[in-house]
């Protein structure tokens, strides 16, 4: 999934990135783009999106992904996995607390001094954690905590700085409207529950996409940072069927030419992750984070990044969350894996030191092995000793 010419711009960005962090420390440039603001909507089939008028009027801005697929059902445990590598066998939307030990992205990019803030529509203050507020004049569920992941990582609750990062859409538009520089680089967005589409409907949250979108594609809207908008959904609306959805990737970002295509690689919800990684040249968490297929929008800029197609993907039901330790039922119980602390990320980085101090005792099998295998309920993980997925030579060591 490597090419050698990956790991001299590792090299590059390190350098850049301290430089830029000396002069800037709000701002680490990345290889491919400067700012990613991902917004995720709710529980729509890939086909009924595909086809409704607001988003095909949106695809010709940005490249359209057709084959992507979230992780399982119901909504939560396709947000816990985002940003964390795993959904540690969760099958349900009930409120969940994740150990301290389990990582999150937020450690790569507090490392790393790339700023992020989740923007959460609806959340009665910054740092929130009730499961859910309710709309004024209603009786409606406004914000809730199953679609803030961020909340149930004990890695984040129980640090004030990252809790102070979970913000409202108010605190959002007053930055953007300031200074649309002041946004950090990595941006989470969840509308309420009648925007996002779980308590209204498609065309709803589509309008409301638009409307939503349109400053931030104006031109210049960004005044010269490569800033990427990536508008995904959770999970399909039919379990019945593969959890495909629709996702495009919209901004200043994505060159002129691709405006408009569509890309069919194999993506999921880790591939949000592996991008990250690979555009700032990070540390991974040695979760399912590393072997998923980064963004070819992004990666083929460089042409140092070859994705590749899951062997088992047309055999993956991923409508049923596998055994772990946030599953419901007793007998699918596991307790958490630790991570493959010798497998290299999109990033072209060994996993994070800090994350590997944390489980270097546990030398327990894992189910990560670098090579982008899929698992669901039905195809179980497999646990194997930790093995490297890459040839040690000329690899950066681990930091």
């Amino acid at each position: 999934m490597f090419t050698r010419n990956h790991f001299s711009r590792v090299a590059l960005a390190g350098i850049l990135g301290a430089f830029f962090s000396s002069t800037a420390a709000s701002h680490v440039p990345g290889l491919s783009f400067d700012r990613i603001i991902t917004i995720w909507l709710e529980s729509q089939d890939y086909v009924k999106v595909a086809n409704d008028p607001d988003f095909v009027e949106l695809k010709k801005q940005g490249v359209s992904l057709t084959n992507f697929y979230a992780l399982t059902h119901p909504s939560q445990p396709n947000y816990i996995a985002a940003i964390g590598g795993d959904y540690f066998g969760l099958d349900h939307d009930d409120g969940v607390t994740i150990p301290y030990n389990v990582s999150t992205f937020v450690d790569l990019l507090d490392w790393s001094g790339v700023s992020w803030s989740g923007y959460f529509e609806g959340i009665p203050s910054p740092g929130y954690m009730g499961g859910a507020s309710i709309g004024a004049g209603t009786d409606k569920w406004d914000y809730v905590k199953k679609h803030n992941p961020f909340a149930s990582y004990d890695s984040i609750t129980h640090n004030g700085t990252r809790l102070l990062n979970l913000l409202s859409f108010d605190d959002f538009h007053r930055a953007f409207a300031a200074d649309p520089q002041s946004i950090p680089q990595i941006v989470f967005v969840s509308p309420n529950m009648l925007n996002g589409g779980q308590n209204t409907t498609l065309q709803y949250a589509t309008k409301w996409s638009t409307d939503f979108l349109k400053p931030l594609l104006a031109d210049d809207a960004w005044k010269g940072q490569r800033t990427l908008i990536m508008l995904t959904y959770d999970e399909s609306e039919d379990h019945k069927k593969p959890n495909s959805i629709a996702t495009l990737l919209l901004g200043a970002a994505i060159p002129r030419d691709r405006k408009g295509t569509e890309d069919p690689t194999y993506y999921t919800h880790y591939s949000f992750l592996s991008t990250i990684e690979y555009n700032w040249a990070l540390p991974c968490l040695g979760r399912y984070d590393v072997g998923a297929n980064v963004f070819a929008a992004v990666s083929d800029l460089q042409g140092v990044y070859e994705n590749i197609e899951p062997p088992d993907a047309k055999d993956w039901d991923n409508s049923v969350s596998y055994p772990g330790a946030l599953n419901s039922d007793s007998e699918k119980w596991a307790p958490y894996p630790p991570p493959n602390t010798k497998v290299v990320g999109a990033g072209g980085q060994p996993i994070l030191r800090k994350i590997k101090f944390k489980w270097n005792l546990d030398a327990r099998d894992v189910p990560y092995d670098g090579s982008g295998t899929i698992y669901d309920g039905k195809r179980l993980p497999v646990y194997k000793p930790a093995v490297a997925n890459v040839e040690p030579e000329d690899i950066p060591g681990a930091k």
